[in-house]
C-alpha cells in the first residue's frame, strides 16, 4: 500500500447574512447599540457530480442546517437555526462577543454532507455597523472509493464498506461520485474497509484492511486497481492505492438568505384585527441581501378594499399607476445601498384606507424576489369585525397530544354567555365548551382530543359565533424505537440494541467494555414480558491483563461516542418534540452489596440501587457526558422542561418483570422540547464508577403514555 499527496479542488461557500439597517424612520443608536455584518466562509470538497448542482444543493442544505450562537460576558445571547431565520436587522449593545457557527451533518459518519465548526470575536461600536469574517472548517475525514474498469470486469456486483469504531458506509456502483464523511471518536484514528464481490467463477471475493493514522480534514481516496500477476498466480485481485489529500480552498460561491417581509409592530403571521371604523395605519418591511427584483402585492378582493387593482409589481409599474395607488391608500418606498448590496422597501396602507373597511376578513399577498433569485411571500389578512368576541390563534405550547387551550378576546362588553365552538377539520359538527373571561382574554381547556389531528374552533357569544375560524393540530405521539428490544446486532466485539438494517436510537455502554472484550449490556431471552426477549444490563468489573474499571449495565437514548483510556464519552438525547406524561414499562431489578466506591456517597458494603429515568428538555444538541471528569447528566439542567425517575433500593417481587409507571413532571409549559432522554442503569452511581458486581436490571416494552 502506498500514499501520495496532490491538490483537489473544493468550493468555498460563503454564507452571508448582513445586519441590515431598514429604511425606517424608528431606528435610534442612542441606545449603546451596533450592527453586525458578518460572512462565514465554509471549505467544501469538490466531488464528480455537475459543479453547478453541486453549489446549489450544498449551499441549501449548509444554509438550512446552520446554527449560529454569539455569546456575549454573560453567556449565549443569540441563537439562530438556519440561514433564513437570521434576522435581517442584527443589532447587538455595544461589547464583546464571541460568535460560533456550526453547519452540516453532525453524524458518526454520512455520504456527501459534512460537518463544519468556526468561531470569531467580535467588538460592536456604538452606532457603527462591525463586520467580521469567520471561518468553518471541515471537522470530518473524507473517503471516497473507486475501482479501475480491469478490477470492476472480473469482480462484479462489488460493495466496498469502510467504517469507523462508531460506523459505516456501504459503497456500491451508485457512489461513483459520492463523498463519506466520517466523525471519528477522540481515541480511535482508524478506519477499517472490506470489499466483497463476485468472482468470474461465481464464488464471493472479500478481503478486508485497514487505514491508520487516518486525520480530520484529509480526503482518503481508496483506489482499487487489478493486479493482473496475483490473479494469475490466485492470489489478490488489487493493488489497494491511497491518495490523501488536504482540503483546500480554491473557488468561491456566495448563498444568500431570502429577503425577509416583517409586520411593522406586528406578527404578519397573525391576521391585524381591528373594529369597525378602528383601523389604524400598517406597515409592511421587506429587506433583502441584493437589489429587489419584484415586488408583487396581490389579493382576491383587493379592489373590494378600494385599492385601484387585484395585482401591482411596484418595482415595474409606471410612476402614474403608483400615484394611483398612493391616491388610495396603499404607498411603497424603497432604498437601495450599492456598497453593501443591501436593499429595504415599505409598504404602508394609510389609516383612511384600513379605517374605511367593511366587516370581514382581507387577505393581501406579499411577494418579493430579488437579484440573486431568492424569493419569499407572506399574507397579510385585516380581518374587520363588529362582533362581540374574536377567535384568536392557539398559542404553540398550549397544544398537547390529547389537550389544549383555547384563547378569544372580548371586543364589546355583553351580558351573553361566552363559549367556544370546535370540530375536528373536515367533519360536520361543532361541539361546545364553556369558556372563563379574565379581563378581556377569552379561554377553554378542552381534554381528550386525539393526537395529531387538526381542529377548528370560534369563540361565541350567546349564540354568534365570532368570523373567524382558527386551527391547531395537536401533537402527534412519539413511539419510543425498538422499545421491546427485540433487534440486536453484533459490531466487532460489540452488541449493538438495534437491527443490522435500522438505525441506530438505543446506545450502552459496550463500546467501552468491549475494549475489554466483556460485553455489560446483553439481549436476554428467557427473561422478557412479552416477544422474544429484553435487555438486560449486568454490573461488573471488567479487565483485561490487570487493567479496567466497574462498569454499570446500562443503556440510554443516544449515542456512544468514544472511549478516552477506560472512561466513556456519551451524548444523551434523541430529537422529539412533543410532551408525554409517563413513561410505562416493565423490570425486574436484582441489587448486591457495593464492592467497588470511589464516592463517600455509596461506601464498600452499601446496598447498591438501580434507577430509570426520563427527561424532555429544549437543548440545541445532544448533552455531552464524560465520565472521566464526571460531567455527568444533570437533572436541575434549565434546559429540562420535564423529568421523572424512580429508584430501585431492593430487589423486585416475584420471579418475573414487573409493571412500572413514571410522571413525567412538567416544570415548564411554554417551552416545546427538542430531545427526549432516556437512562436505566443496574447502579445509580454508575457514572462515578460505582456499584455491585451483582446488581442486574430487566426492561422490557417501553411505552409513552399521552394525556
Amino acid at each position: 500500500m502506498k500514499r501520495f499527496s496532490n491538490l483537489i479542488s473544493s468550493l468555498l461557500v460563503i454564507l452571508s447574512f448582513i445586519g441590515l439597517t431598514a429604511c425606517t424612520d424608528d431606528v435610534n443608536n442612542s441606545h449603546g447599540e451596533g450592527s453586525l455584518s458578518m460572512k462565514m466562509n465554509i471549505a467544501m470538497p469538490q466531488a464528480g457530480a455537475s459543479m453547478q448542482q453541486l453549489k446549489q444543493d450544498d449551499a441549501n442544505a449548509l444554509a438550512d442546517s446552520c446554527r449560529v450562537r454569539i455569546y456575549g460576558s454573560n453567556g449565549l445571547v443569540r441563537y439562530y437555526k438556519g440561514m433564513n431565520n437570521v434576522p435581517s436587522e442584527l443589532w447587538l449593545a455595544a461589547g464583546d462577543y464571541r460568535v460560533a457557527v456550526q453547519t452540516g451533518d453532525s453524524v458518526p459518519a454520512r455520504f456527501n454532507m459534512g460537518f463544519y465548526k468556526g468561531e470569531t470575536n467580535i467588538i460592536i461600536k456604538a452606532g457603527g455597523t462591525t463586520t467580521a469574517t469567520l471561518t468553518c472548517k471541515v471537522i470530518n475525514t473524507l473517503v471516497t472509493v473507486a475501482l479501475t474498469d480491469e478490477l470492476k470486469s472480473i469482480l462484479s456486483d462489488y460493495e466496498v464498506t469502510v467504517s469507523s469504531a462508531e460506523a459505516s458506509l456501504t459503497y456500491t456502483a451508485q457512489h461513483v461520485d459520492s463523498i463519506g464523511y466520517f466523525i471519528l471518536p477522540a481515541d480511535d484514528n482508524t478506519l477499517n474497509w472490506t470489499i466483497t464481490g463476485k468472482k468470474t467463477d461465481g464464488n464471493t471475493y472479500t478481503q478486508s484492511g485497514t487505514l491508520s493514522n487516518v486525520k480530520v480534514a484529509m480526503k482518503y481516496e481508496l483506489r482499487f486497481d487489478f493486479n493482473e500477476t496475483e490473479f494469475i498466480q490466485g492470489g489478490a485481485y488489487f493493488n489497494l492505492i491511497v491518495n490523501e489529500t488536504a482540503i483546500e480552498k480554491i473557488e468561491e460561491i456566495v448563498i444568500y438568505k431570502h429577503p425577509d417581509i416583517i409586520g411593522n409592530g406586528f406578527d404578519i403571521d397573525k391576521p391585524v384585527v381591528y373594529e369597525v371604523n378602528a383601523g389604524t395605519e400598517t406597515s409592511v418591511w421587506i429587506n433583502a441581501s441584493s437589489a429587489i427584483s419584484q415586488l408583487v402585492v396581490s389579493g382576491s378582493n383587493l379592489t373590494s378594499m378600494g385599492l385601484p387593482d387585484n395585482s401591482i409589481d411596484f418595482t415595474s409599474a409606471a410612476s402614474n399607476v403608483l400615484t394611483d395607488w398612493a391616491n388610495a391608500g396603499l404607498t411603497y418606498r424603497y432604498e437601495y445601498n450599492a456598497t453593501k448590496d443591501i436593499s429595504s422597501a415599505k409598504l404602508v396602507f394609510s389609516e383612511t384606507l384600513v379605517r374605511n373597511l367593511p366587516e370581514g376578513n382581507y387577505d393581501v399577498n406579499i411577494r418579493v424576489a430579488d437579484m440573486h433569485a431568492k424569493e419569499w411571500s407572506k399574507t397579510l389578512t385585516f380581518t374587520i369585525s363588529n362582533a362581540v368576541v374574536l377567535t384568536e390563534q392557539a398559542i404553540r405550547s398550549d397544544i398537547w397530544a390529547k389537550r389544549a387551550t383555547l384563547r378569544g378576546t372580548l371586543m364589546k362588553s355583553t351580558t351573553e354567555a361566552l363559549s367556544f365552538q370546535y370540530r375536528a377539520k373536515g367533519t360536520d359538527v361543532w361541539y361546545a365548551v364553556d369558556a372563563e373571561l379574565n379581563g378581556t382574554n377569552i379561554t377553554a381547556q378542552l381534554e381528550g382530543l386525539t393526537s395529531g389531528t387538526t381542529y377548528e374552533y370560534r369563540a361565541v357569544a350567546g349564540t354568534i359565533p365570532s368570523s373567524v375560524i382558527a386551527e391547531f393540530t395537536t401533537e402527534s405521539e412519539f413511539v419510543i424505537p425498538n422499545a421491546g428490544f427485540e433487534n440486536w446486532h453484533k459490531s466487532g466485539k460489540v452488541w449493538l440494541v438495534y437491527g443490522s438494517n435500522e438505525s441506530m436510537w438505543w446506545d450502552t455502554g459496550n463500546h467501552g467494555s468491549a475494549t475489554l472484550n466483556v460485553n455489560i449490556t446483553t439481549q436476554d431471552t428467557n427473561l422478557k414480558h412479552s416477544g422474544n426477549s429484553s435487555i438486560k444490563m449486568q454490573s461488573q468489573f471488567v479487565s483485561l491483563m490487570g487493567i479496567g474499571k466497574f462498569a454499570a449495565g446500562n443503556i440510554f437514548s443516544g449515542v456512544y461516542s468514544g472511549t478516552d483510556g477506560t472512561n466513556g464519552i456519551l451524548d444523551f438525547g434523541r430529537p422529539m418534540s412533543s410532551r408525554p406524561s409517563k413513561l410505562q414499562g416493565y423490570y425486574k431489578y436484582i441489587t448486591g452489596t457495593v464492592d467497588y466506591s470511589d464516592i463517600d456517597e455509596m461506601p464498600k458494603g452499601s446496598t447498591d440501587k438501580g434507577n430509570i429515568y426520563i427527561a424532555v428538555g429544549d437543548w440545541d444538541a445532544p448533552v455531552h457526558i464524560t465520565t472521566k471528569d464526571h460531567t455527568i447528566f444533570d437533572k436541575n439542567d434549565p434546559h429540562v422542561i420535564g423529568f421523572g425517575e424512580i429508584i430501585s433500593e431492593k430487589n423486585t417481587e416475584g420471579e418475573g418483570l414487573i409493571p412500572f409507571s413514571i410522571d413525567i413532571e412538567y416544570r415548564s409549559t411554554n417551552r416545546i422540547p427538542t430531545y427526549i432522554v432516556i437512562v436505566a442503569s443496574a447502579s445509580y452511581y454508575g457514572d462515578y464508577f460505582t456499584g455491585s458486581s451483582s446488581s442486574t436490571m430487566w426492561l422490557d416494552d417501553l411505552e409513552l403514555i399521552y394525556e
